[in-house]
């Protein structure tokens, strides 16, 4: 194992604190990121550019339950996550036919798939846990074929208050203990990582175009669907 890819690991281990806890968390939230308005948006804008045996990757699987909705979906599809997170790789195992993971640091991954191979990417909630999202922009830009759509919704950069309006936190209490604090203010400092011109601008600059970008939970997350020129 490379260095780079054991420094992510920890990266991700002290981000996700208890691991078997986070991957629950995954589960538990599944429905929520991927709902109606998700799956609406699938038929309109990734179901057309689906070939009859597509290509699908999931950014930072974890569990693996988007590529089981996927090949339950798309029977004839290749359903494919990446993960580096040891947790998640643990909890993505007994998946169904169809469906893999691949072991990657997203920092650059170098994946085994070729030029122009593959139809549609989705990354739910993973470009705000990068120190930079370049070199998996460039990547996906390359397996992508020409058309290919890229679907990335996350977490943007919002006011303080407007962030703490999901927290239950009593943040200005003195019975608030340091640790509870510093837990919220580093996640709010992770999840304030990027704007959403931020995202835009890298998608532009590494040879996407952008199709649509909107807001979600009040503008603390955005939702972006862009094509590979």
């Amino acid at each position: 194992m490379n260095n780079k890819l054991q420094q992510t690991q920890s990266m991700l281990a002290k981000h996700h604190r208890d691991g078997e806890a986070f991957v629950q968390l995954m589960k538990d939230t599944y429905a929520g990121r991927f709902n109606e308005d998700f799956w609406a948006l699938w038929n309109t804008r990734i179901v057309p550019v689906l070939s009859e045996s597509p290509v699908i990757l999931d950014l930072g699987t974890g569990p693996g339950t988007f590529l089981r909705d996927v090949c339950e979906r798309h029977p004839g599809a290749r359903a494919i996550g990446v993960e580096c997170a040891e947790y998640m790789l643990e909890a993505a195992n007994d998946l169904p036919k169809g469906c893999e993971v691949i072991t990657a640091d997203l920092h650059d991954p170098h994946l085994p798939l070729a030029d122009n191979s593959v139809n549609a990417v989705v990354a739910s909630v993973v470009l705000h846990e990068m120190h930079q999202p370049v070199r998996t922009l460039q990547e996906m830009q390359r397996c992508l074929k020409p058309g290919g759509i890229f679907y990335v919704m996350d977490w943007v950069r919002a006011p303080l208050q407007q962030y703490l309006a999901d927290s239950e936190l009593a943040v200005f209490e003195r019975q608030t203990s340091v640790d509870e604090l510093e837990d919220l203010f580093i996640h709010f400092i992770e999840h304030n990582r990027f704007s959403v011109d931020d995202l835009v601008f890298m998608l532009e600059n590494t040879g996407f175009r952008v199709l649509e970008k909107m807001p979600l939970k009040e503008g603390r997350m955005a939702c972006l669907v862009a094509e590979k020129k």
